[in-house]
């Protein structure tokens, strides 16, 4: 072989580079993020109040959060949410600034006409990198539907000679059902590692570094916060519904 023909180990590198590029980027973070499941068996409408900043930052947006949250929820199945907007229409004409209490939480649940309404804080911000997101949410729901979701067919049939076996509507149940909180520090190498397993889904990745972007740009690692809490709700809603059903977790 000529010294034309021959290739310099520079070259090799180059062109194995290209070809492990071209065969995706999920050689170097996996296979992207897990698809939203929700827990129910019909259709359900959501909405998202605009969270509250708790996390002593200026920057902290809760409304910016909250769309974030609801873009999210939207993609699990048998789920649709409202737009934040239609969310502060509703607490301007409810007179709330913000969702501060079990009772303003469950009266913008009644107002909006939804299934469920999420809520919460912000509380931790950082925006420089690596970033650092604390959130805590929490779902509150219509208990008319969530006393149908509780029925057992079984109860149902023994309730004709035992009243006493039909579940009973928790009407003093105010608080929350499911919640979840974290902080996302993205220089904790498990977070990391979820972070650029997520950016591999999301289409933003040109080559095997650029999953950084989620890293500089506190509106994605935003995106990527909000994937990780959502799926950490549904699960919590899965848990509280149907136990044995639920999968194991990942996110």
């Amino acid at each position: 072989m000529n010294g034309k023909d021959a290739m310099t180990s520079e070259q090799v590198i180059m062109l194995t580079t290209a070809v492990l590029l071209a065969c995706g980027c999920s050689l170097f973070v996996g296979r992207g993020a897990d698809p939203l499941h929700s827990p129910y068996a019909t259709r359900r409408v959501w909405a998202v109040a605009p969270l509250r900043n708790e996390s002593g930052s200026l920057h902290a947006n809760g409304w910016v959060v909250a769309d974030h949250l609801t873009r999210q929820l939207e993609n699990a199945s048998n789920l649709d949410v409202l737009p934040v907007n239609r969310v502060l229409a509703a607490m301007e004409s409810l007179d709330l600034p913000e969702v501060r209490s079990p009772d303003e939480a469950r009266l913008l649940l009644k107002t909006l006409g939804v299934d469920g309404l999420v809520v919460g804080t912000i509380t931790a911000y950082a925006p420089y990198d690596p970033p650092k997101l604390g959130l805590a949410v929490e779902l509150y729901v219509n208990q008319r539907i969530d006393y149908l979701d509780s029925l057992d067919v079984r109860k149902l049939a023994r309730a004709a000679t035992d009243p006493g076996s039909l579940p009973a509507m928790a009407d003093a149940r105010l608080g929350p059902v499911s919640s979840v909180s974290a902080v996302l520090d993205a220089a904790d190498p498990i977070v990391r590692r979820r972070l650029m397993r997520y950016a591999s889904n999301r289409g933003q990745l040109k080559d095997a570094k650029s999953w950084h972007l989620y890293r500089i740009s506190m509106d994605l690692y935003s995106e990527f916060a909000s994937y990780v809490m959502s799926w950490r709700l549904l699960r919590a809603e899965q848990l509280r519904i149907a136990p044995a059903k639920t999968p194991s977790a990942s996110s």
